[in-house]
């Protein structure tokens, strides 16, 4: 599907062809010298505003992965911020390059940067992750730094709390970002805000925040940090404009940059190419799934309303990062997810085991992924609609779609599932959700030859124990 068209005297240009659109992409800056097909491919997308998509391989959405892969994409944003933006070398840089590069001693690797002290910065700093592909990368850099807070947008509506800051995203299917921290002062108190994306392609969205942010508590120092940075001139030209308007500084460090050239017209969204709605096409088998919950305190007392009007009651985790974290609550995270592990380790029976964490809820089951075994993979479901192909290095090669059980008018896909691949797949709900909500989800699941399915819920309407969270919220 790509072919490099360069030569020895310029950079590299590859070349994508998607079904009729052509993507071609220009490498400027390579500091770690990645190959591109480490961190990406293409795919085309049902998007009016745009129709192609960089799916990582390194994030743990699109693309199942060994699920420390994704947590040491997130460290090596971390080293390269430190590269870039202070100046400071981090003793485990070329371990962890390596370890993406090769995916091999990713668990070796990833416990050596953990038994480090946490790295101090200059001064207080708050990362915002972006719902919701981002949420995992923002929490898995953060975790990495003392005297930190961490904040993950949302796309929840929540009508007990107030949103501290709104925005849009505005190339998305679902443009509007919420914040909700518990506390403002997590927002209020931090001298530099760095902001956490997969990728930039205009950075419109980095700006927009930058603008609500500075809107309410204005900063002087902005940082964008992206797994891959494509923005043009004119694109840079625009975070210039705002430094100046608003008289602050924006700085951004990424793993790989360039320059991409788009021709050709995108997929009709009604081509009959956009199939994996239909799912795969086997025998349907009728696996009922099992239920685990998981007793997991530090629990956000607060409901969500969907666009329904639907009011699903059960608590929300502290621990996400969607209503503000800090680096000493966050220290409680790692013990409490190999605790988790182990019972689920326990509890596998088969070998090859998928563990799918569900929309903005990334990192906790990443993180517990990721100590339940071997055989384990890892990824998320997502509101992308993306076009699937079975062919050589597209990057979603077949899908299904389902109705979200948090919101019944909003469709999700799981992508890059084979069939009769996997023995076993745990799924994990950060909130348990009525059964007559998990309809569509279970049909997706039942065509794909899955002997075992187990539904995790970390939290439910049965919890004993709630907790606003105020306590955990103490500052580092």
């Amino acid at each position: 599907m790509s072919k490099i068209i360069s030569s020895a005297y310029l950079p590299k240009v590859y070349s994508y062809n998607l079904e009729g659109q052509r993507v071609k992409v220009r490498l400027t800056n390579n500091s770690y010298d990645f190959s591109p097909e480490t961190l990406f491919s293409l795919a085309a997308r049902k998007n009016k505003k745009r129709g192609y998509l960089f799916v990582s391989k390194v994030l743990g959405k699109h693309v199942p992965n060994d699920p420390f892969v994704p947590l040491l994409a997130g460290a090596a944003l971390a080293v390269k911020f430190l590269s870039r933006i202070h100046g400071v070398d981090h003793a485990d840089t070329q371990a962890i390059i390596q370890a993406l590069k090769s995916k091999e001693n990713t668990e070796t690797v990833y416990e050596t940067i953990i038994k480090r002290p946490l790295i101090s910065l200059p001064e207080e700093s708050l990362f915002i992750g972006f719902a919701e592909t981002a949420t995992g990368l923002g929490h898995a850099v953060f975790s990495l730094f003392d005297k930190a807070y961490y904040l993950h947008t949302t796309r929840e509506q929540i009508p007990s709390l107030a949103s501290e800051l709104n925005f849009n995203e505005d190339h998305s299917h679902a443009v509007n970002h919420r914040c909700y921290p518990l506390d403002s002062e997590f927002i209020k108190t931090p001298k530099t805000i760095i902001l956490v994306d997969d990728e930039l392609t205009t950075g419109n969205t980095a700006l927009n925040i930058i603008r609500a942010i500075h809107a309410k508590f204005p900063k002087t120092n902005y940082v964008v940090l992206a797994l891959l940075d494509w923005r043009t001139a004119e694109d840079r030209a625009n975070f210039g404009k705002l430094e100046q308007q608003l008289d602050i500084k924006i700085l951004t460090a990424s793993l790989l940059a360039g320059e991409i050239e788009v021709s050709g017209d995108p997929l009709s969204e009604d081509s009959d190419h956009f199939n994996h709605a239909k799912g795969p096409t086997i025998c349907e088998t009728h696996v009922s799934p099992e239920v685990k919950f998981l007793n997991i305190m530090d629990l956000v007392s607060v409901y969500s309303e969907d666009s329904s009007g639907y009011k699903n009651v059960s608590p929300y985790l502290l621990l996400t990062g969607r209503f503000g974290l800090s680096t000493s609550y966050n220290q409680k995270i790692q013990p409490l997810a190999r605790g988790v592990a182990e019972q689920l380790h326990r509890d596998r029976l088969g070998e090859k085991t998928l563990c799918l964490g569900t929309g903005e809820f990334m990192y906790f089951p990443m993180l517990v992924s990721a100590y339940m075994g071997k055989g384990i993979s890892f990824h998320t479901t997502t509101r992308s609609p993306i076009y699937s192909f079975a062919k050589p290095e597209y990057g979603i090669q077949n899908g299904c779609a389902f109705e979200n059980p948090d919101d019944l008018s909003i469709i999700n896909y799981i992508y890059n599932l084979p069939n009769r691949y996997y023995d076993e797949v745990y799924v994990f709900f950060e909130r348990e959700v009525g059964n007559n909500r998990l309809t569509a989800m279970l049909n997706a699941f039942r065509v794909l030859g899955i002997p075992r399915l187990v539904f995790v819920y970390c939290t439910s309407t049965k919890c004993s124990r709630l907790s606003s969270g105020n306590d955990a919220l103490q500052k580092s």
